[in-house]
């Protein structure tokens, strides 16, 4: 139609990095279709609401520092976003994690619903057997949420979650679509089989940092809108956008931590170190 022939010829007409966002842009912006309610956890700070706003027009968010605070290198929204050091890549993962976690659960039961589930491995099922007792022992591998129920009545579904960068610089170049295809890919050949041989299910849950998804996460989010569309008696179709818009609002808020967050780990309060109540009396 008019629009696409509009969208065909500002896309010919751009430049390859912005023909890319702009390419996307009809899959990353759920986040802008929820109504801000505090109440229901909708709602954004100004500062996340206007870094997301100038990350999907091309603009470069504002008041970003010149160096980064964790490794001292040059920092650029490239940077911020890939940064490993302060753990805030990690929570930007977690954040997504916890927010299927509590979608999954008010899908179907909080009890069908856990974290960190463990994979075994053949190397894990051997031992098992008593024929792996001379061999070292594996690396535990984890997904990050198990649903029981989810595909198939009776049967565990694990998911395990990459949020990436589709336009770092090693991507450049690349259609974003197929990036997301790579990394569910590897997700899939490192858990796969060993969550087959064990009877479960696998899923991997791969997410842009602006909110585009992967194949296997639009299945999944399919999945879940139905089951919550059948458990509260609502349309198919507004909790498709439901399940969306909260995983988008999601990577919202967790990219903009990952450009304004404090990567110094001095910054953080120190812990204490027991796990008893003994150390109480030490306060008064």
């Amino acid at each position: 139609d008019a629009q696409e022939e509009a969208l065909g010829a500002i896309l010919k007409g751009s430049q390859p990095k912005d023909a890319r966002r702009l390419a996307r842009c009809q899959q990353t912006g759920a986040w802008l279709t929820a109504m801000p309610n505090k109440f229901n956890g909708t709602e954004l700070s100004a500062e996340e609401f206007r870094d997301s706003l100038r990350l999907r027009l091309g603009l470069q968010p504002t008041s970003l520092p010149s160096k980064c605070d964790g490794c001292g290198n040059k920092f650029s929204v490239a940077h911020g976003l890939s940064c490993k050091k302060g753990g805030l890549v990690l929570l930007r993962h977690n954040e997504v994690a916890g927010e299927w976690h509590q979608l999954c659960a008010q899908a179907f039961t909080p009890s069908a619903v856990s974290d960190e589930p463990l994979i075994p491995t053949s190397q894990d099922r051997a031992q098992g057997d008593g024929q792996g007792a001379k061999t070292p022992v594996p690396p535990e591998n984890r997904g990050d949420v198990a649903v029981r129920g989810f595909w198939k009545r009776g049967t565990t579904a694990i998911f395990d979650i990459r949020v990436t960068d589709t336009d770092a610089p090693s991507c450049r170049g690349q259609d974003p679509s197929k990036i997301l295809v790579r990394h569910e890919d590897e997700k899939k050949k490192k858990y796969l089989d060993d969550c087959l041989q064990s009877r479960r299910q696998f899923t991997p849950l791969v997410f842009s940092v602006d909110g585009m998804q992967g194949n296997e996460s639009t299945a999944a989010c399919r999945r879940l809108a139905s089951s919550l569309a059948a458990k509260w008696q609502r349309p198919y179709s507004k909790l498709c956008g439901f399940v969306r818009s909260r995983l988008s609002l999601a990577l919202v808020r967790a990219t903009s931590l990952c450009l304004r967050g404090s990567r110094d780990p001095t910054a953080r309060a120190p812990t204490f170190h027991w796990d008893s109540g003994h150390g109480v009396s030490l306060y008064n």
